[in-house]
């Protein structure tokens, strides 16, 4: 399924596909001939002042997926097959089987098309002093390090370059199309098809012994790429078939689905790096809303506009709906690696997504509209270093939930309540993760107007106590620096872990020691006093209503996980609105 709708992008969406076999390539250096093919020097293509052609410039041209193995690539490739000018590790038998290889290659295209361009190639590689004064100059580049033999070379011929396909040189796509079909060498030395069902497009055709393109750009893969369906030793053969036969598909097919995940995966728009993981999406039809940007880098206009919508959380289906796809990569060296997969549709995802924006929507730590925040700035709370802590896993799930609306798995949730206990505070991407871990473990009527302090939150009698037990902590941190200023080490500095895991231990000689701070208060800020008093008093009361008996208070002894999350979502909304109410007084 996933290599099919691969395919049909590519059909759809990319439009004008280059010739078969062809692909995007960088080229450093040309090798100018005569059409008699006299070498006449080397032009270079690199250009250190623009960003985009530092390295050399882009054409469309001959190419195909290669590992370690000796395999030419017509008319474009490196010195060590074109001019037999390697690296210092490179060994000299290796140096002239390439060279050798890609001459072969060359006469090849020569005697099939009879394309002059061609024989002026073929005549330039047959003959020695030609090859020699090229070697000599590419050698002397190498001395002035102006040249690196792992850079492209290609061949400039009376002015015009066979390699690029914007050229229009048909028979010598024709030839490049039917080498590199499918099949394998025989003893015979004749390439034998093999005549299966290709699995992307159920028709019945030859199939590739190796797929002809590798994936690029997957962390922690091979630099020349990594392959997406391959089996390469005993235990992963079936029924005698190996390399790629063992899941049959077609030239055409693997070149469309390959060139089209390589496409996405180059694209900005279409492609999201966390960790190890890429992720790639697309629609079926082209989309207006970036929907990408939407949970990478979201635009508060743009989210704004959804949370504006009439967008429901349901599945919404049928044929003339857009379609929405999503696949996690990864690499593990020589293969991809595919993670997960989504398909749906574009009205669904929209709907998941303003659910998933209501869900961590929160006020920012000065009490103001928060804005939205990304998968990254949202794993990323949870890890003291995230470039080195970070799971995959983690950003995973909240893709999920934000496209899916499946649930946060409990454990991430875990993380950012150790987070906040190990820092003593509650950041505000922090605050916004646990209020989506929240509202996924809940529910949205539980978390529902929490986006900001609820003195009155619709939750159940413990899941209540332990939000007002934060709410207390930060009203009591207020109070201690209203009455000694900056300390130190505050009070949350010290007791944030016990106060969110065991109130009833902390919170006793928390609440004695603030009578003499609300002491100090009175005799020096009365009005700083009532009005702190008189909110410490509210929440105790919430938290802790008079036995009337014993004449005492009873905290909660332990909290549970979820409800050190509904802890923190306290202290940082109390803290918060404190704030805004603070800026209110002194602009007025």
């Amino acid at each position: 399924m996933i290599l099919t709708k691969l395919k049909e992008y590519a059909e759809q969406q990319m439009e004008n596909l280059p010739p078969a076999m062809y692909n995007q390539r960088r080229v450093a250096w040309l090798i100018s001939l005569t059409t008699d093919g006299i070498f006449e020097g080397s032009i270079c293509w690199k250009d250190h002042s623009q960003k985009e052609t530092k390295k050399g410039r882009e054409i469309v041209a001959p190419d195909i997926g290669r590992t370690v193995g000796v395999k030419p690539k017509l008319l474009l490739d490196t010195s060590e097959y074109i001019l037999e000018i390697g690296r210092a590790a490179t060994k000299p038998d290796r140096l002239i089987d390439c060279h050798e290889q890609f001459k072969i290659l060359i006469q090849s295209c020569a005697e099939a098309t009879n394309e002059l361009t061609m024989i002026a190639i073929a005549k330039f590689l047959n003959s020695p002093i030609e090859l020699e004064k090229a070697r000599g100059e590419f050698l002397q580049l190498l001395d002035a390090k102006k040249f690196d033999p792992t850079e492209n070379i290609t061949f400039r011929v009376g002015g015009k370059i066979p390699a690029n396909a914007a050229e229009n040189f048909i028979s010598i796509q024709e030839f490049w199309a039917n080498y590199t079909s499918g099949g394998e060498e025989s003893e015979s030395g004749k390439i034998k098809s093999h005549v299966m069902t290709c699995l992307v497009t159920g028709e019945k055709k030859a199939v590739e012994q190796r797929l002809p393109f590798l994936v690029k750009g997957l962390f922690g893969g091979q630099p020349s790429g990594t392959a997406l369906v391959s089996a390469n030793a005993q235990a992963f053969t079936s029924y005698g078939l190996a390399n790629s036969l063992t899941s049959p598909i077609s030239r055409e097919a693997a070149e469309k689905f390959t060139k089209a995940l390589n496409h996405l995966l180059s694209g900005k728009n279409t492609r999201l790096s966390v960790g190890n993981t890429a992720y790639v999406f697309w629609t079926r039809e082209p989309e207006e809303m970036d929907l990408l940007g939407a949970i990478e880098h979201p635009d508060p206009q743009v989210v704004k506009n959804l949370l504006d919508s009439a967008a429901q959380g349901q599945e919404v289906y049928g044929t003339d709906v857009n379609q929405f796809y999503a696949l996690a990569l990864s690499a593990s060296v020589a293969r991809a690696v595919v993670r997960d997969w989504l398909e749906t549709t574009v009205p669904t995802v929209k709907a998941n997504l303003k659910l998933w924006f209501l869900a961590h929507k929160i006020i920012d730590a000065y009490g103001e509209v928060g804005k939205p925040l990304g998968v990254y700035a949202l794993a990323a709370s949870a890890y003291r270093d995230a470039t080195k802590e970070m799971l995959p896993k983690v950003p995973t799930a909240l893709i999920r939930n934000a496209l899916q609306h499946l649930p946060i798995p409990d454990d991430l949730l875990t993380r950012a309540v150790q987070r906040n206990r190990a820092e003593g505070k509650v950041t505000y991407p922090r605050a916004a993760l646990i209020k989506l871990a929240l509202t996924t473990k809940l529910g949205t009527d539980a978390m529902t107007d929490m986006e900001q302090m609820n003195p009155q939150p619709n939750l159940q009698e413990q899941d209540d106590r332990a939000y007002h037990c934060g709410r207390l902590l930060a009203e009591l941190e207020g109070l201690q620096k209203a009455a000694l200023g900056k300390v130190n080490a505050s009070l949350v500095d010290r007791y944030y872990s016990a106060a969110s895991t065991t109130p009833a231990t902390a919170f006793p000689a928390l609440v004695k020691n603030s009578f003499n701070h609300l002491a100090k208060l009175r005799k020096n800020k009365v009005g700083a006093y009532s009005a702190i008093d008189t909110r410490i008093q509210e929440i105790i009361l919430k938290i802790a209503p008079p036995n009337l008996e014993a004449h005492t208070r009873t905290f909660p002894k332990t909290l549970k996980m979820h409800q050190q999350g509904l802890f923190a979502l306290g202290y940082y909304h109390q803290r918060a609105h404190n704030r805004a109410e603070a800026a209110k007084k002194s602009t007025s």
